[in-house]
């Protein structure tokens, strides 16, 4: 008899238990409470802002590249101040540039006399073939030296006029039309200093410090500093607009696009914002170490800067960026009609009997007062709330 009793024991336990389960499941009616808001489930466009942080930078950069081994003489402008187009930066003394200087032109003296002594011959020549007295092949050899004559010119003006753009001195833009035969004047030109190259601005901008490896331990130049062949000295930035360059995370990437607005801010211009767009992105990550995750670079551009706000805005300040991503066809529901239940969000959607029923959803990124449902509701649900 008492074994009876406690197997019905048992049973009414077990049934108990298996209640309280089926009734935990997806939907169920819900407990008796005041939910007077409804909502109708539908895809709505989730907007996203995604923060990111760079440096300021010129829109455009201009080199200014040593052409020979020399030392800076002068520097009629210091890094920071607003240089114009075409102005002297660095006068440089180069021996190198002297002792080309002096060959070159030698060289190119004694072509341009060959060529008119191969023209001048040429042209008796082409009389005597003309009048029959020559063979042709006599014709033929002075028309080649002729020409061969010609190609060495064009070749010696070329490396002429290569050099006197390196130097950048004005003085030496008449050296073509000299010949060997002004004798004074080839003299006075040879005897002339000319090691001295002047490096002009090719646009207009901000003297910038040009950009070091990681392996150059040296200070910024100055006037007595010794520079290569090759060495960039400075940048000249064009800061009639800015550039920025972010790294997005590989997370983020998929949210991003070319053409997107973007809203600069910097703590040196904390009551005012840029407005400009997004203008490139990387299509290959990199990762600076193993424990870092891939990120990829990406351009923001304000084209035309006003001309108060390149009064207070300067290259090398730091820069917050924001881009407002959208995305499209996402369910979206009121954050407030979501709740926490035994570890699981629900929220309560009225059935077709217009009984109101406990749904288990799954929530995804939320806005300022609403959340994305990823999977528990369907459109048209209608969600009941307080």
């Amino acid at each position: 008899m008492n074994i009876n009793r406690q197997l019905n024991l048992i049973e009414t336990i077990i049934l108990a238990l298996l209640f309280c389960f089926i009734s935990g499941c997806d939907r169920h009616v819900a407990a008796p409470t005041k939910l007077d808001k409804t909502y109708t489930v539908k895809y709505e466009t989730l907007s996203k802002t995604l923060h990111f942080s760079g440096i300021i930078q010129p829109i455009r950069e201009y080199s200014l590249t040593n052409p020979m081994d020399g030392v800076i003489a002068t520097m009629p402008y210091h890094y920071g101040q607003q240089v114009q187009k075409n102005a002297t930066v660095f006068v440089l003394n180069s021996a190198e540039l002297q002792r080309h200087y002096n060959d070159t032109l030698t060289e190119y003296l004694k072509a341009k006399d060959a060529y008119n002594i191969a023209k001048a011959k040429f042209i008796g020549t082409e009389d005597l073939w003309t009048a029959g007295l020559i063979s042709k092949n006599n014709y033929l050899s002075e028309k080649s030296s002729l020409y061969n004559a010609r190609v060495s010119l064009i070749q010696a003006t070329k490396k002429l006029s290569e050099l006197v753009e390196k130097s950048g001195n004005r003085d030496n833009q008449n050296l073509c039309a000299l010949s060997l035969a002004e004798f004074d004047k080839v003299q006075q030109a040879l005897s002339k200093k000319h090691d001295q190259i002047f490096l002009k601005a090719r646009g207009q901008g901000v003297l910038l410090y040009p950009p070091k490896s990681s392996e150059d331990k040296s200070g910024h130049l100055g006037i007595g500093s010794s520079v290569k062949a090759g060495e960039v000295l400075a940048l000249i930035g064009d800061m009639s607009g800015i550039r920025v360059e972010i790294d997005v995370p590989e997370v983020d990437i998929d949210k991003i696009k070319v053409g997107m607005k973007a809203t600069i801010r910097s703590v040196a211009f904390p009551h005012d914002v840029l407005l400009g767009k997004l203008v490139a992105v990387n299509a290959q990550a990199s990762s600076n170490s193993a424990q870092t995750l891939p990120s990829f670079s990406a351009i923001v551009e304000v084209k035309i800067l006003t001309p108060e706000q390149a009064e207070w805005v300067k290259s090398g300040m730091s820069a917050n960026i924001e881009l407002a991503a959208e995305h499209a066809n996402k369910l979206m529901v009121p954050i407030t009609a979501v709740k926490l239940k035994h570890g699981q969000s629900v929220v309560t959607v009225q059935a077709h009997s217009g009984q109101a029923q406990e749904v288990v959803v799954t929530t995804g990124a939320a806005q300022a007062n609403k959340v994305v449902i990823d999977s528990g509701l369907r459109v048209g649900d209608v969600v009941l709330y307080s």
